[in-house]
């Protein structure tokens, strides 16, 4: 029997076949589920590539799971958390970084054997416009593991640092988390002409990826305090941005120590629970810091999803941003289990991308 929260999203085609699916005691499985019909000007896409997020998913992830969606209702119309009846039910699909090729098509415009990027869930087979798969189609130099990134981690980033509003150029700049997210926007944040940009982390094999690509690695487990060692090199004044990537509230005290007076504090991390770590009576209050929340869903108002994909296209392309070619452990999606398992060991694991099979 198909739980009714599955439902729309077959009749939708937004999923079928191999699909991963969280359940409600914190579990995660591949669950196999019928195709639909195709709509006209409909296509749909055989997965080759998705990659599970280190961060949004994760929430989702095990009993002790803290989305804020699994224990509050979102009002869309006040833009308000209620308490009430939680907005996500189990079993719950989910993923937002995808590729895959086009199998069946009602669109003269798409033929079959279009390689396309997207922000589809974990599912083998998903129905996507035409009009979408022709705007999001994977350039021939670019590989699947590239393309997992081209629709959302990568604009998630690049959006970002569009929120620095460039008081970054010609200065240093600190990125907190050598995770996928700290990775791609510290080469972001130094292609914007920022320099040096110092990476910070705990975590030696994420370190070393951060030195692999050029960047000014800081082993935050080795220095005493982060903020005086970059302000001594670059003086009180010396760093106006630093960007947020962990998630973590402590690290975002940490952020907000290391810049300037009146400087700026971009968070992309996800940050769950209260704030711990996170001290507002200290350099907050005495410099003056600003904190620019740099989500996804309040996308900058210099730009569009559909330039920020653009952007991270020719970057790409051009071999000035890696996203592909950071490390990543490669699993058939029937073992996502042991993928989700594996993000609990950041010392030994980055990222997980999920094969559905052969090209």
């Amino acid at each position: 029997m198909i739980p009714p929260v599955i439902e729309p999203l077959l009749a939708r085609g937004e999923i079928g076949g191999r699909t991963v699916q969280i359940l409600d005691n914190g579990e995660v499985e591949c669950h196999d589920y019928p195709l639909t019909p195709l709509a006209d000007d409909q296509v749909r896409v055989r997965t080759v590539r998705s990659a599970i997020s280190p961060g949004t998913e994760m929430t989702f992830y095990g009993r002790g799971a803290t989305n804020v969606y699994l224990h509050k209702h979102w009002n869309e119309e006040l833009r308000l958390f209620e308490a009430g009846a939680p907005s996500l039910e189990f079993p719950l699909p989910f993923g937002y970084r995808a590729a895959g090729e086009v199998v069946d098509s009602r669109s003269s415009n798409v033929p079959a054997g279009t390689r396309v990027f997207g922000s589809w869930r974990h599912t083998e087979f998903a129905s996507l416009s035409a009009a979408q798969v022709s705007s999001q189609k994977l350039p021939d130099e670019l590989s699947w593991d590239d393309a997992v990134d081209l629709a959302q981690m990568a604009p998630i980033c690049l959006n970002g640092v569009a929120y620095a509003e460039g008081q970054q150029v010609g200065s240093p700049a600190v990125v907190f988390g050598a995770g996928p997210v700290g990775l791609i926007t510290a080469q972001l944040v130094r292609h914007t002409g920022a320099s040096p940009v110092y990476l910070v982390d705990r975590i030696a094999s994420r370190l070393a990826v951060a030195a692999e690509l050029g960047l000014e690695p800081v082993d935050a487990s080795a220095e005493s305090d982060v903020a005086v060692l970059v302000k001594r090199r670059h003086g009180a004044a010396g760093i106006p941005v630093a960007f947020e990537c962990t998630g973590s509230t402590g690290a975002l005290h940490e952020a907000i120590r290391v810049v300037r007076r009146r400087g700026v504090v971009v968070a992309l991390g996800f940050y769950q629970g209260e704030g711990r770590g996170l001290v507002l009576g200290d350099e907050f209050h005495h410099n003056g810091i600003e904190i620019r929340c740099g989500q996804i869903g309040n996308i900058h108002p210099s730009t569009s999803m559909e330039e920020l994909r653009t952007a991270a296209i020719g970057l790409a392309c051009s071999g000035e941003l890696v996203l592909g070619g950071l490390p990543r452990l490669t699993l058939p999606v029937e073992r996502v289990a042991d993928g989700f398992a594996a993000l609990t060991r950041p010392a030994e694991v980055l990222q997980v991308a999920l094969a559905y099979g052969a090209t």
